[in-house]
C-alpha cells in the first residue's frame, strides 16, 4: 500500500474563491411553482382548444360541401319499358 501524502508543516491558505462563496447568502428562487404549473396548463388548454376549433371548422365545411353536392345533383330519370307477354289461350 502507498503511504498517505505527507502533510506540510505549515497549513495551506484557503482558496479565496471558496472564502468568497461561503460569505454569500443563497438568493431566493423568485418563482412560484403552482403559478408556473397553472400558466403551463392554461397555455396547453389554449393550444388544445385551438386544435379542436380548427377541426370543427374543417368538419363543418366538409359537411356543407358534401350536403351541397348531394342535394344539388341532377336527378337521373330512367324510363323502363316493360314488355308484357300475353300467351294465347290454349
Amino acid at each position: 500500500m502507498k503511504d498517505a501524502a505527507p502533510t506540510p508543516d505549515m497549513p495551506t491558505t484557503p482558496d479565496p474563491l471558496a472564502l468568497a462563496l461561503s460569505k454569500l447568502d443563497p438568493a431566493p428562487h423568485g418563482f412560484n411553482r403552482d403559478s408556473l404549473m397553472f400558466q403551463a396548463g392554461q397555455a396547453s388548454k389554449l393550444n388544445a382548444l385551438a386544435f379542436w376549433r380548427a377541426t370543427a371548422v374543417i368538419a363543418t365545411i366538409a359537411a356543407g360541401v358534401f350536403a351541397t353536392l348531394y342535394f344539388t345533383r341532377p336527378t337521373k330519370i330512367e324510363h323502363i319499358e316493360r314488355q308484357v307477354v300475353v300467351e294465347p289461350n290454349k
